[in-house]
């Protein structure tokens, strides 16, 4: 038999090796807790082959992930704002930047003038888009401090610097940049597989203060079915662009899911083919045939009206265009010569009216183009759809259409010249070979009016000129809306820009 004190000493001893057990299984536990990561679902991902920010479209891409940074920014009120860089000033043609004195990239070391003049220089070369800044001259005055001198008076090189593609890079550092870019997000590469997904960890260098997460992914998902069902099962923590049935579902359920819907810039468009309808009049009945209010009520909570490119609320955003009237839309046909046979469309000599629409099945553009497709028919046009997961690389570079529907930013530096540019100046996105000489020259005076007030004016002639022409139609503008799981917060929700996304403050609690 134990003695009292030999029981004594057996029961503490094992409150002594429970009390062992339990601080080594916390520990252990402890050990094992998982990372802070959050995971986003992209649509277009698979596009996104490099994440050199300078390059293509990229930068979209890494400025979503909270890897690349520029020098001036868009804030929650559409004003633009220094980021990296702490001060500007102009002298003529002659801006002058002064970068933030803390700023560094990922591997430690300093952003100075130097590498941001090459930096901006460099994203002139390899982007096709950036054409602000061709041409002009740039020089270091210190280590701090820099200016950019253009041919022209250009009030509009801050707007230009928010750009994506003017993210800035350590060049010297970046020797694999299409895959490990050095940049001063808050976040760095850990593992790319290109048009795959990606993977990046805490950037423990950022300038910006504490970066709450230990990291992000963002994933490729195919269509917005799969992105949709992916938030619900929790592979899937946050995205933006949910489609009207995710809208209605994720409102539903407020226990489960957040969703901030903010009037943005987005624009849907469509552009209807110079050379393949030539005649105004047809562009004309097609014009007249949409009703453009349906849209909005098709994507109910997801847009608001437009009747130009551009928000009515904004000072470019006046303009005046005959509305829906399919009554006139078919008189106008009819003058045309053609008449309505035995399957209720226009023909002429025993040729049906018929239309290609040409798009890509994101943002609720699939629903958008049934809708146009049925008004077209209402009034005697047929029209046949044709869907591609590359608009930028089939329809709308070789502008094989009758209409070819997009989705654009239209005003991602908060200035107008950037889609009028696009749409008016050639290239990719001149996608319906419009070609008009007072629209160029309107254009070019848009280029370098510093007062905001003509400019203003100038961008609204611009568009009248596109909607007498009966070149284009403009649907409606794109909330910005963007879901996440509860748990998650801080996800750029309140900014109207779309590029902006995760960032330094996005936390996430399970």
């Amino acid at each position: 038999m134990l003695s009292k004190k030999s029981t004594i000493f057996s029961r503490c001893l094992i409150v002594f090796f429970l009390l062992i057990s339990v601080l080594i299984c916390s520990s252990v536990h402890a050990s094992a807790a998982q990372p802070k990561v959050v995971r986003i679902g992209d649509l277009f991902a698979n596009t996104y082959t490099s994440l050199d920010p300078q390059k293509g479209s990229f930068g979209w891409y890494t400025s979503t992930l909270g890897l690349s940074e520029t020098l001036f920014r868009i804030d929650d009120s559409y004003a633009v704002v220094p980021w990296l860089a702490e001060s500007a000033s102009v002298d003529g043609a002659t801006w002058t930047i002064k970068l933030r004195d803390n700023v560094k990239f990922s591997d430690g070391s300093k952003l100075t003038a130097d590498m941001a003049v090459k930096c901006i220089e460099r994203a002139s070369k390899v982007n096709e888009k950036s054409q602000m800044l061709r041409g002009a001259s740039l020089a270091v005055v210190d280590a701090r401090t820099f200016t950019i001198s253009t041919p022209k008076l250009l009030p509009t090189v801050l707007n230009e610097l928010c750009n994506v593609y003017m993210a800035m890079i350590n060049l010297d550092a970046s020797k694999d940049i299409d895959n490990d870019p050095v940049c001063t997000g808050p976040f760095k590469v850990d593992k790319f597989d290109p048009g795959v997904s990606v993977k990046l960890v805490r950037n423990d260098n950022y300038w910006g203060g504490k970066v709450n997460l230990d990291g992000v992914e963002g994933l490729y998902v195919a269509d917005a079915d799969t992105l949709s069902l992916a938030f619900q099962n929790g592979e899937i923590d946050a995205y933006i662009g949910p489609t009207t049935n995710d809208l209605s579902i994720f409102s539903a359920s407020p226990e489960k899911y957040k969703v901030f819907a903010i009037p943005a810039s987005r624009l849907y468009y469509y552009y209807l083919s110079m050379e393949r309808l030539p005649a105004k009049e047809l562009r004309a009945a097609i014009n007249m045939s949409i009703k453009t209010s349906d849209v909005c009520i098709l994507l109910a909570g997801l847009a608001s009206p437009t009747v130009g490119a551009y928000g009515t609320g904004t000072a470019y955003g006046n303009i005046t265009k005959h509305g829906f009237d399919p009554a006139q839309a078919k008189r106008l046909i009819e003058k045309l010569g053609y008449t309505l046979d035995e399957n209720g469309y226009y023909a002429k000599d025993g040729k049906e009216i018929e239309l290609d629409i040409a798009y890509y099945a994101a943002r609720s553009i699939d629903k958008i183009v049934l809708l146009m497709q049925e008004q077209l028919r209402k009034v005697g046009i047929k029209a046949n759809l044709s869907v591609t997961e590359d608009p930028d690389g089939t329809y709308m570079s070789n502008g094989n259409f009758d209409i070819g529907v997009y989705c654009m930013t239209a005003n991602p530096s908060a200035d107008p010249y950037y889609f009028m540019e696009r749409v008016v100046g050639g290239g990719k996105y001149t996608s319906g070979r419009y070609n008009n000489a007072r629209a160029k020259n309107l254009l070019k005076q848009l280029y370098s009016e510093p007062v905001a007030a003509r400019r203003a004016k100038l961008a609204v002639d611009i568009q009248q000129q596109i909607i007498n022409d009966e070149a284009m139609g403009f649907l409606a503008i794109l909330n910005k809306t963007t879901v996440m799981r509860v748990g998650v917060a801080n996800c750029s929700e309140k900014n109207p820009i779309s590029f902006y996304f995760l960032n330094a403050n996005t936390t996430i609690n399970d």
